[in-house]
């Protein structure tokens, strides 16, 4: 059983630390998580794999307009992309989703104790797939509408555009922070798209202090992760290509690659892991399983 927390204002521990040292605590143990059910390494990767070959898939229709150049208008052509698009981003939130609410809940059976197989959550994500499928629609609607007025902006003139996509960009910036916590809602509580959005919302509210702390914690992390495979696979590539020349600096190059893809994919999990715990203090009062009162309670602002 998770351990009862009474309340989220309880008085500090001695120990408690400050917000980055935290960000790194919550690294570290959103790290051991990952140990524990590593097939949530697998959702990431096959979410990757789907997304890219779904992406490929859409390049054709994309193009036919091109192909068919005197059978479609400008205005036919300019709502046939719309709906390619829209189609588009249908499909990536739709197989991002469904792997997400696969690690989701993963991490809430190991934070109940349990331990679930990869085929469980994967039967549990099937059994999810309307309301995935409700929110993928949600999401591919807004996407849509910030495309279609990032395209009128184009209209306000270069001042009036500069100032058009900064204020698209701050919506869209706040959509993905109000919705960040819909997948644990959608795996806990089983709510519809515009219903999870709302418990996503309010818990934003209440997590909104030092929680987005945790973001850039896991984001410097990652950076330094980033720059140390940088610079490694960079001496690589030239210890090769001085070896085998052009072959030498591809191999180089795409061991770089493939190892940045693999850690941006290892941060993702282990960003969905510490938002499921910190939706599960938020709403339920309990720290989760692996987690520590003082890191969960410092991503809370303070009233």
């Amino acid at each position: 059983m998770l351990p009862k927390i009474a309340n989220f204002n309880a008085p500090k521990s001695k120990y408690s630390m400050n917000a980055f040292s935290r960000s790194w605590m919550i690294t570290k143990l959103s790290f051991s998580v990952i140990n524990k059910d590593r097939e949530l390494l697998w959702f990431a990767v096959l979410s990757f794999i789907f997304s890219a070959l779904f992406s490929v898939a859409m390049i054709f229709p994309s193009v036919i307009p091109t192909l068919m150049a005197d059978d479609f208008t400008s205005d036919s052509v300019q709502l046939f992309q719309y709906v390619i698009i829209f189609l588009t981003y249908f499909g990536l939130a739709f197989i991002a989703t469904f792997f997400n609410v696969c690690v989701v809940h993963t991490t809430k059976v190991r934070f109940e104790g349990g331990n679930a197989t990869f085929g469980q959550s994967i039967r549990f994500a099937l059994s999810k797939l309307n309301l995935i499928f409700q929110w993928s629609l949600l999401s591919a609607t807004v996407g849509l509408v910030l495309r279609i007025l990032q395209n009128l902006a184009s209209n306000f003139g270069k001042v009036g555009q500069v100032v058009a996509n900064i204020l698209i960009g701050l919506v869209g910036m706040a959509w993905s922070i109000v919705s960040i916590f819909v997948v644990p809602v959608l795996v806990y509580e089983g709510l519809g798209p515009i219903d999870a959005v709302k418990k996503s919302t309010q818990i934003i509210k209440k997590t909104w202090g030092e929680s987005l702390i945790k973001s850039i914690g896991l984001g410097l992390v990652q950076f330094f992760v980033f720059v140390l495979i940088i610079l490694a696979s960079g001496a690589l590539t030239f210890v090769l290509a001085s070896s085998f020349d052009v072959v030498g600096s591809l191999i180089g190059i795409s061991v770089g690659v493939l190892l940045l893809l693999l850690t941006g994919l290892i941060f993702m999990v282990a960003s969905t892991v510490f938002n499921t715990a910190l939706y599960v203090y938020a709403n339920n009062n309990l720290v989760a399983s692996g987690f520590n009162e003082d890191v969960m309670r410092g991503a809370f602002k303070q009233k």
